[in-house]
């Protein structure tokens, strides 16, 4: 009798720690449940579909308009199709006319990493999932506001999940893009080398065009007005205007970088 109550004990003990565990798991952000192990190609064959493989672990580029996310209206999140790390929120997403899903910005810096990429020559930069290092798209300066920036990412790279379908998920994003902005917005910092091209491209036109404005109208830029003010001469100000857009486009850049 002695050793039956022991063996209750023991295992009453044993599925009381279980659940205990399992509660705790279940209660945690999904990003946390996550995986970060690094499989091997052959691995990653077995979970992803030939284009995911193909884009996420390739770094290839599904052709445009074929994403159906390019149509999603609803609210949710889009999670990385390779580890479901989440990503962006369905409210930073905006229609590029670029063919594939677009957004301003990610969830916060801990969703994605930049780097440069120079497989087409000219330098772009790279984006891809934190967790799991598959390639998503590349991101660009051509985006709205608050940003400027384009996220391009590849449709087949991405899993949509509706607040509908997991509440708790869009509850945890809303909190990680909450906290981001109250410490002053997402901060993934763009590689020196992508950043750098378009810098040196940016001065260079605004010095060509600053230098033949003053080597035309003089050293000081006064000589244009020595005879009096017409209206016909505002038009010489434009190399002048042209060149300080360029210089200022150049130091935004110089800015988002320090």
């Amino acid at each position: 009798m002695k050793h039956i109550f022991l063996i209750f004990f023991t295992l009453r003990y044993h599925f009381s720690s279980a659940f205990q565990i399992a509660s705790i798991v279940s209660k945690r952000p999904s990003s946390i449940l996550l995986s970060t192990k690094e499989k091997s190609n052959e691995e990653w064959k077995q979970i992803l579909t030939p284009e995911q493989y193909y884009v996420l672990r390739e770094e290839g580029t599904e052709r445009p308009w074929t994403s159906p996310l390019n149509d999603v209206k609803e609210e949710g999140v889009f999670k990385c199709a390779g580890c479901g790390s989440p990503l962006f929120s369905s409210s930073t997403k905006y229609e590029s006319g670029s063919g594939w899903p677009s957004f301003y910005d990610p969830i916060d810096a801990d969703s994605v990493d930049l780097s440069v990429d120079y497989k087409l020559v000219v330098p772009r930069t790279e984006v891809t999932c934190k967790n799991c290092n598959g390639h998503l798209g590349h991101v660009f300066d051509d985006g709205p506001q608050p940003t400027g920036k384009r996220y391009c990412m590849n449709g087949v790279a991405l899993q949509f999940v509706t607040s509908l379908e997991d509440s708790e998920l869009a509850k945890e994003v809303v909190d990680r893009m909450e906290q981001s902005k109250a410490s002053g917005g997402v901060s993934v910092k763009e590689p020196l080398g992508a950043a750098l091209p378009g810098i040196a491209l940016d001065a260079g036109v605004s010095a060509l065009f600053i230098l033949s404005f003053f080597n035309k109208n003089g050293s000081g830029g006064l000589d244009l007005f020595s005879s009096g003010f017409q209206i016909s001469q505002v038009l010489e100000l434009i190399p002048l205007g042209i060149g300080i857009f360029y210089g200022i486009a150049a130091a935004k850049k110089i800015a988002n970088l320090l």
